[in-house]
């Protein structure tokens, strides 16, 4: 089952550009096609909380709490399901 989308400031349920243009007008073929309704605002839910994101990152809230080395890189790649066989992503 897929889950769905929530706002990452919010937590609100926020429904794709692709999910609301599918409901409102199917010609609706990009996301900067927003005449059907598609969420200018994904992955947010509204403009506030896009705001809010972007000035925590100008006031550098969000940050790499530890240094990337390539063995970190492996074991989360690995932990994700995204690192092949031979050990290249």
């Amino acid at each position: 089952m897929i889950k769905p989308q929530t706002c990452p400031i919010c937590g609100k349920p926020v429904a794709s550009w692709q999910e609301l243009s599918a409901k409102n007008a199917p010609a609706a073929d990009s996301p900067g096609d927003l005449s059907s309704g598609g969420n200018r605002h994904f992955p947010f839910c509204s403009q506030r909380c896009q705001e809010i994101d972007l000035l925590r990152w100008s006031k550098g809230q969000y940050r790499i709490v530890e240094p990337i080395s390539p063995e970190n890189l492996a074991e989360e790649l690995e932990r994700r399901g995204e690192l092949g066989d031979d050990g290249a992503g």
